[in-house]
């Protein structure tokens, strides 16, 4: 019962800073159907956005308000993907460049991909059984906030979320199991972005429709997307063109991406089309893996399927002292300790954090698989194609 009432007590608390902080935002208090922020928490608890209700079986019906009240009118999409430009509480604006491809929310037919071969279930960590909040900031582990970032997106704009654990290869990097499961996986949508776990959307608001007209995406003469790396000798291939990174890619459903897809799959093969390629099997220290067999090869042979975003805005972090800031694709590659909790703990302030990852361990069920299961029903569904 006192733990009700602390609760309770917490939750007026956090109401009223929420009513000042839309007034600080943008004087909405005086706007019609503000008055969700002010229901008792007695009321029945209904759904606000369409498809977003938090589990009843793991929160208490004033945390489920609460959430559904945070969803719906503090981080929800904030722009319509054919909206010709993006402002930043009215400050910076970006500005659509040409003709939007993307004018309906794509919803389900848009994935967001994880992957991942570490168990990463101790305490602190995405799939461990403490869940992670800010009272104990050191335990709180900073790639998986990254997991919880890509899931709270996707959630937010009605999008796929997969988290794939992947089994370890025996003569290379689990990394390479990328292209294996991003094709998998995007013969069931039309588009599917796959993300580092260290890696997050920087503007949670901001529908990824809207990024693909603003990068200027054809639907049908895009394959793939990446964002180059910083530009340092150490980020160059052996030709001297700057590494695309493979850390966040955009990859549209066709015949084309397939193709880059299994050629990417198998460049470290050997006695394969691109032999020196097997150096890129294994990560050591100032090598990479993957990237490095799609820097130096595959964009070679695809030059005009793959096309290549700008790092300022699309890799990196403010911190990196590169050129790279990362506003709408944050990659802390050196932050992931430290960096990420900023970046994170920002957009699941206080109790958020520990709400979001109850939310996401109980709906676990419904987005988490294993290797074998994506690769078996892909394999199932081209046999029922034939």
């Amino acid at each position: 019962m006192l733990s009700h009432l602390r609760w309770s007590r917490r939750l007026t608390l956090v109401r009223i800073g929420l009513v000042f902080a839309l007034i600080a935002i943008g004087g909405l208090i005086t706007k019609p159907g503000i008055s969700w922020l002010l229901k008792a928490p007695s009321e029945a608890v209904r759904p606000l956005v369409s498809g977003i209700t938090p589990p009843q079986s793991a929160f208490s019906r004033d945390e489920a308000l609460f959430l559904q009240q945070y969803m719906a009118h503090l981080v929800r999409t904030s722009t319509r993907v054919n909206s010709n430009y993006y402002s930043m509480f009215g400050v910076f604006n970006w500005t659509i460049p040409g003709i939007s491809s993307w004018t309906e929310p794509l919803r389900e037919q848009l994935c967001i991909i994880d992957l991942d071969d570490r168990p990463l279930d101790e305490p602190g960590q995405i799939w461990g059984n403490t869940v992670m909040n800010w009272d104990s900031p050191d335990e709180v582990h900073g790639i998986s906030l990254g997991f919880l970032n890509h899931w709270l997106y996707a959630k937010i704009h009605g999008y796929k979320y997969y988290s794939v654990h992947v089994d370890t290869y025996t003569d290379r990097h689990s990394s390479w199991k990328k292209p294996s499961i991003i094709s998998a996986i995007l013969k069931r949508h039309k588009t599917c972005v796959y993300i580092d776990s260290d890696a997050i959307f920087n503007h949670l608001d901001l529908p990824m429709e809207w990024l693909m007209n603003y990068w200027s995406l054809d639907p049908r003469n895009t394959p793939l997307a990446l964002a180059s790396d910083p530009d340092a000798a150490f980020n160059q291939d052996i030709f001297g063109k700057v590494n695309l990174n493979t850390g966040f890619i955009v990859a549209q459903k066709g015949l084309r991406t397939f193709e880059i897809m299994d050629a990417w799959r198998d460049c470290p093969e050997e006695n394969g089309r691109h032999p020196e390629c097997v150096k890129f099997r294994e990560k050591v220290p100032g090598h990479v893996t993957d990237q490095g067999g799609f820097s130096t090869y595959i964009r070679y042979d695809y030059p005009d399927d793959i096309m290549e975003l700008p790092c300022s805005e699309n890799n990196g972090y403010p911190e990196s002292g590169t050129e790279c800031y990362g506003e709408f694709i944050t990659h802390l590659w050196k932050g992931k300790r430290d960096w990420i909790k900023i970046a994170v703990g920002r957009q699941m302030p206080g109790e958020l954090l520990e709400f979001f990852h109850r939310w996401f361990l109980a709906e676990k069920s419904i987005f988490r698989f294993p290797e074998r299961n994506v690769l078996a029903q892909a394999l199932h569904e081209k046999r029922s194609s034939l």
